[in-house]
C-alpha cells in the first residue's frame, strides 16, 4: 500500500515534466512542418509584429512611437532583438520558436492547474493533451504571432494566482500581478482578465474567503502592478502621437460587421468561432464540466478563479458587437478554458459516462444532419467534412471498448483527439490555415506590384497605408525608411497628403486604404505621378 502511494507520489512529480517535454517536442516538429512549407510567416499579422519591432530603429521616425496606437508593447519589444538581425526579420525563425516554448509552457501549466482542481493525473493529461493535438494551436504556435505567448502567461497568471489563494497568504501575489500585468501588455484580452481578478477579490472579501485586509492589499497590488505600466505606455504614445486606441474604438467603425449592436447574434458568432478553432467534441465535454462544476456547489468557490478562463470571450463579442469583424484565432486563447473545464469531467465517475456517451450521440447523429443539409442547403455549415464517417464509427468502438474495460479516460481522450484532426464537419478541418490564406485571391495582385517595385526602384519614398499595407512593405524587402506611412509617427505622412511630389516619389494603395479615399476626394492629387501598375485591387503611382 505504502509502495503504491510512493509511486504515485513520484509520478505525480514526473508527469509535468513529461508533459512539458512532450509539448516541446510537438511543437518543434509542427514548426519544421510548417517552417519548411514557408507557412510560418504567412499570416498578414505575423509579418505586421515583425515589422513593427524592425521600424523601432529601422524607420524615418524611429523610436517607441512606432508601436502606434493600436498596438501593445510586449510581444515587438521581445522581438526588438531579434529583428536587428535580416536573418531573423525576414525569416522569423527564432521569433516563431518563442512561440513554440509558450506552447510547451502551455501544456504543462494546463496539467498543473487540472490536476491542482481534480487531483487527478489521467485529468491532467486529458487536459494537456487535448490542448497540445489541436491543430489550430500546432499551426499558431508555429509562427510569430501573439495568441500563444499571451495562453502562456495567462496560465502562469492563473497558476501563481491559484497558489496564492490557497497558500496562508503571509506574501502578496506579485507574481501572479506581474504575470497578468505582462498579459495585458500583450494582448487586450489581459484588461478583461484583470477586471474578473479584482472582481473574485472583491467576491472573496464579501464571503470572507480570506482575510479581509489581506484581500484589500491583493488588490492594490494588482491594480497597481498592471495599471503603472499600461499607463506609461498608453500615457506616452498619447503625448507622442496624440491619440488613443480607446479614443478610436469609441469612435466606432466606419462601415460595421453585421453584428453590429446586436448582443446576441455577436454572442452566437463568438460561439461558432470557438466550436472552430477548439472542435465540437472537446467543447461538448467542456459543457459537461462546466455543467458539473455548477452543481458541485459546495466546491464552487474554490473553483471560482477557473471562471477566469473564459474572459477572453468577452473582447470577442464586444470586437463583434461594435461591428468589428474579429478573427477567428482570437478564440484560440479560449483553449485552456475548454480542455481545463473538460478535464473535470473525471472528478465524477458518472460524468464520464454521460460524456462519453454524449459524444457518441452527437458524432452518430451528425453525418444524417449533413446529408439532410447537403440536399437543402449545400453551402451551409454542416457541410461533411473528412471524418464524417470514421469518427461515428470510432466513437461506437470506443464507447463499447470503454463501457468493457470502464477506462472512460483513453476514449473520451482518443475520440476528442480524432474528431480534432479528422472532423466530422468540413468547417473545423484546420480553419486557421483557412484563415491565414484567406488574401489568396488578391496574391498575384501583390506579387505584380512588388516585381514592378523591385525592378524600378529609384530610391525615392513609397507613401503606403502601414495598417492595409504592412504584409506587402514586409515582403517587398525594401528598409521600412524608404517608405511613409500613417502610424507611429505621422509627421511626414500629413506633408504627402499636402503635397506628395515633395515627400514620396511613389504612391501604393489598395480600394478602401486611406490613399485609395484621399484620391476619391481630390482627383487631382496624384497629378505629378504617372500610374505604373493598374490591377482589379491595386494602384501604383510613379512620380514624372
Amino acid at each position: 500500500m505504502s509502495l503504491t502511494i510512493q509511486n504515485r507520489s513520484l509520478l505525480a512529480k514526473r508527469v509535468p515534466y513529461l508533459v512539458f517535454l512532450a509539448g516541446l517536442i510537438t511543437g518543434i516538429a509542427f514548426f519544421v512542418y510548417y517552417y519548411r512549407q514557408g507557412l510560418t510567416v504567412a499570416h498578414y499579422d505575423a509579418k505586421a509584429h515583425l515589422l513593427v519591432a524592425r521600424r523601432m530603429f529601422d524607420s524615418l521616425e524611429p523610436g517607441y512611437g512606432q508601436m502606434g496606437v493600436n498596438w501593445l508593447p510586449l510581444l515587438h519589444l521581445v522581438y526588438l532583438p531579434l529583428v536587428l538581425f535580416d536573418s531573423q526579420y525576414h525569416s522569423g525563425l527564432l521569433p516563431s520558436l518563442i512561440s513554440v516554448v509558450a506552447f510547451a509552457v502551455s501544456g504543462w501549466m494546463t496539467y498543473r492547474i487540472s490536476y491542482r482542481f481534480t487531483g487527478s493525473i489521467s485529468a491532467g493529461i486529458f487536459a494537456a493533451a487535448i490542448l497540445l493535438a489541436n491543430p489550430n494551436l500546432q499551426y499558431l504556435q508555429s509562427c510569430p504571432l501573439t495568441e500563444p505567448l499571451y495562453m502562456m502567461l495567462l496560465l502562469l497568471a492563473m497558476d501563481s494566482l491559484l497558489a496564492w489563494r490557497e497558500s496562508d497568504h503571509s506574501r502578496q501575489p506579485w507574481m501572479a500581478a506581474l504575470w497578468f500585468s505582462l498579459g495585458g501588455l500583450c494582448r487586450y484580452e489581459g484588461w478583461y482578465v484583470i477586471v474578473g481578478v479584482l472582481l473574485l477579490l472583491f467576491h472573496d472579501y464579501c464571503r470572507r474567503y480570506m482575510p479581509r485586509q489581506k484581500v484589500i492589499q491583493a488588490a492594490f497590488v494588482f491594480a497597481t502592478v498592471f495599471g503603472i505600466p499600461a499607463l506609461a505606455h498608453f500615457g506616452y504614445i498619447y503625448l507622442r502621437l496624440g491619440d488613443s486606441f480607446f479614443g478610436r474604438v469609441a469612435g466606432g467603425h466606419p462601415s460595421p460587421y453585421l453584428t453590429y449592436k446586436h448582443p446576441i447574434m455577436s454572442a452566437v458568432y463568438h460561439l461558432g468561432e470557438l466550436s472552430q478553432m477548439s472542435a465540437l467534441l472537446p467543447l461538448l465535454v467542456a459543457a459537461a464540466g462546466m455543467m458539473l462544476i455548477v452543481c458541485q456547489r459546495k466546491l464552487l468557490a474554490f473553483r471560482l478563479p477557473l471562471f477566469l478562463l473564459w474572459l477572453p470571450s468577452l473582447i470577442n463579442i464586444s470586437a463583434l458587437y461594435w461591428g468589428l469583424v474579429y478573427r477567428l484565432r482570437y478564440s484560440v486563447l479560449l483553449l485552456p478554458a475548454v480542455v481545463v473545464f473538460a478535464s473535470m469531467v473525471f472528478t465524477s465517475e458518472a460524468a464520464k459516462k454521460r460524456a462519453l456517451l454524449l459524444l457518441t450521440f452527437v458524432v452518430s447523429g451528425l453525418p444524417w444532419l449533413s446529408w439532410y443539409y447537403a440536399q437543402t442547403d449545400p453551402d451551409g455549415r454542416l457541410v461533411a467534412g473528412p471524418g464524417a464517417s470514421i469518427v461515428p464509427i470510432a466513437a461506437l468502438i470506443l464507447f463499447m471498448v470503454a463501457r468493457v474495460s470502464r477506462q472512460y479516460v483513453w476514449a473520451l481522450l482518443l475520440l476528442c483527439v480524432l474528431g480534432m484532426q479528422i472532423p466530422p464537419l468540413e468547417r473545423e478541418y484546420h480553419p486557421m490555415l483557412v484563415e491565414t490564406m484567406e488574401h489568396g485571391f488578391i496574391e498575384p495582385e501583390r506579387q505584380e506590384v512588388m516585381r514592378y517595385i523591385r525592378q524600378n526602384y529609384d530610391g525615392k519614398r513609397i507613401l503606403i497605408d502601414m495598417g492595409k499595407q504592412a504584409p506587402l512593405v514586409y515582403d517587398l524587402g525594401i528598409n521600412v525608411k524608404e517608405f511613409v506611412y500613417n502610424e507611429g509617427g505621422e509627421s511626414l505622412w500629413h506633408d504627402a497628403l499636402q503635397n506628395p511630389a515633395r515627400v514620396v516619389g511613389w504612391m501604393c494603395t489598395e480600394n478602401g486604404d486611406a490613399i485609395w479615399e484621399r484620391m476619391q476626394v481630390d482627383p487631382n492629387w496624384t497629378a505629378g505621378y504617372a500610374l505604373a501598375v493598374k490591377t482589379e485591387h491595386f494602384s501604383l503611382y510613379r512620380l514624372k
